[in-house]
């Protein structure tokens, strides 16, 4: 358990900017500086693609913003979140697998992790807690709508996935109090999905 922030830490003086977390948006398989590998209405298969590489370039975004972090408080969360990506992304593999899927190379979507993290300016932790509070939403509920689309076999890999969302969320809403400490809902995701992350990475 780590101790939460007081709201006026902030975590990098480059980190943030109004565009908070470049990987997730609303248009979901959109902003993510990867280019549409078509412009009709994405499939379950390309969804599923799409958030394994939100994943990844997640992963370094937070990687990135943990190295910046000017305290050591913020640097373990930040790194926790990254852990947490990297994770989700490893157990989905079996999936991306599955439809022989190509994502684009872990190199590209790094940089664009990268690349994301030089533009952003100054916020606090409570700023950015809640920045990335209204921007989860929509994915899990993105997730919601993939889980009841997926076939038996996928459904374990897409509740992880959908979890993941939900204890991001559930994290950034109590990072976002000043009398709350998100790590909870990070330590009790994995825990119920331990043995599944286990397996797949």
């Amino acid at each position: 358990m780590v101790d939460f922030l007081p709201p006026t830490i902030c975590i990098s003086e480059r980190a943030f900017s109004n565009r908070l977390v470049p990987y997730r948006s609303s248009t979901i398989m959109i902003d993510k500086g990867i280019p549409m590998r078509s412009s009709v209405a994405p499939t379950y298969e390309n969804r599923v693609l799409s958030a394994y590489e939100g994943e990844i370039l997640g992963e370094e975004f937070f990687s990135v913003l943990a190295q910046n972090a000017d305290s050591d408080q913020s640097r373990v969360k930040l790194r926790n979140l990254a852990a947490i990506e990297r994770l989700v992304a490893e157990a989905l593999l079996p999936v991306i697998a599955r439809y022989s899927l190509q994502p684009n190379s872990k190199v590209l979507l790094a940089e664009k992790g990268r690349d994301e993290t030089v533009e952003y300016a100054e916020l606090s932790w409570i700023e950015f807690a809640v920045k990335l509070k209204k921007l989860l939403g929509p994915f899990v509920r993105e997730f919601e709508n993939l889980l009841v689309e997926a076939p038996v076999e996928d459904r374990p890999y897409i509740q992880l996935l959908l979890d993941h969302e939900i204890a991001l969320f559930a994290f950034a809403q109590a990072e976002g109090e000043e009398s709350s400490d998100g790590q909870i809902h990070l330590d009790n995701f994995l825990q119920r999905h331990q043995a599944l992350l286990r397996n797949e990475s």
